[in-house]
């Protein structure tokens, strides 16, 4: 088995720095700028399209093909839709919110003037004490508001403190790092992926390794709500997602795990792609420590760009992951995996 060393506290850290940058579905001024700051640190200058996808082209030992890997910056969110009565923001979600995982959860909502307010995101009827139906009301966009925390009693106040419709509220991701490897925050889904993404391109600078094909380095934004890949340059042949894995009775995988997704909610991924990827794994993995994947209610940018189109092979794996859409559990052997398996795939190993 090929084992490749790796910085872990590098891919930690970045993993942090991204984490406590807000990037809810659409809003990417800040995590472009942090972005174009981490690559800067290793080497790369990077272009973004006009659907705010960043992009890093590295030239392969081979130009027979390019080959695109991809971790989307975007994290879940929600939108301000209007106003209640008692000035308590109404929202609608961007991306898979479960409202249950962030009943009470304090957040920033984003103005669109720049300016941010804290606030806290609650259930209309919020308290056992007040409502007979506290516990057994639906948790629904209908239900759920954010509330200011600030002096605010009505519409009018809380406009006075720039909040309008379609400002963004970036719920707050409480990272922490614990001294046996596990990591608990949200939002890993997928800024660990963006922090092995960055490793692999960080280890090919350093070393001055040649990709096996030229090579596209994606950072899509819209991952969450299913378009974050529906444009890719055409000469994309094939394009591979970093992304979450699962863990639950159908997955054979825990939080050390790396995973392999070969089919998703959507369709089966390339068959050969695939079997390229399985070949990588088998070759800087530990036996055990990965698995293969059918994914029932999940997707990725990798299908997504398929699915529009574009004329590739898609493919996806990534680290295995608990509560996912909450505040998500896994562990740095899977961050330091799937960034092997990166690596392994973009050094073409798989061929």
């Amino acid at each position: 088995m090929q084992r490749f060393e790796t910085d872990t506290d590098y891919l930690l850290e970045v993993t942090r720095q991204l984490i406590a940058c807000d990037s809810p579905v659409g809003y990417y001024n800040r995590i472009h700028a942090l972005l174009k700051m981490l690559l800067a640190d290793i080497g790369y200058e990077m272009q973004v399209d006009n659907k705010a996808t960043a992009y890093v082209v590295v030239p392969g030992a081979s130009s027979e093909k390019t080959v695109g890997v991809n971790a989307h910056l975007d994290t879940i969110g929600l939108v301000v839709r209007g106003f209640n009565d008692d000035g308590t923001l109404r929202v609608r979600q961007l991306g898979g919110i479960n409202y249950h995982s962030i009943e009470g959860e304090t957040c920033h909502v984003i103005c669109r003037d720049g300016s941010s307010v804290n606030g806290q995101i609650i259930c209309n009827h919020h308290s056992i004490h007040v409502f007979e139906d506290a516990k057994t009301m639906e948790r629904t966009e209908d239900t759920m508001a954010v509330s200011l925390i600030a002096d605010v009693k009505s519409p009018a106040d809380a406009r006075k403190l720039g909040v309008s419709e379609g400002a963004v509220a970036a719920i707050d991701p409480h990272f922490i790092a614990y001294d046996n490897g596990y990591i608990i925050s949200r939002f890993l889904d997928d800024k660990a992926c963006v922090a092995a993404q960055l490793h692999t391109m960080k280890w090919l600078a350093q070393t001055g390794t040649q990709p096996a094909y030229d090579t596209l380095f994606a950072f899509p934004i819209y991952e969450e709500i299913g378009h974050g890949g529906a444009y890719l340059p055409t000469v994309v042949d094939e394009y591979v997602s970093l992304d979450i894995t699962l863990i639950g009775p159908d997955y054979a995988s825990e939080e050390h795990s790396v995973g392999v997704i070969v089919s998703d909610i959507r369709s089966p991924y390339d068959w050969n792609l695939s079997n390229r990827l399985i070949r990588c794994a088998e070759k800087v993995l530990e036996p055990g420590r990965w698995n293969q994947q059918v994914a029932f209610h999940f997707s990725t940018d990798a299908n997504a760009s398929y699915f529009a189109g574009n004329n590739l092979k898609s493919g996806a794996f990534g680290p295995a992951t608990l509560s996912t859409h909450g505040r998500e559990r896994t562990h740095m052997d899977a961050l330091v995996g799937t960034e092997n398996l990166c690596r392994a795939y973009v050094l073409g190993y798989g061929d």
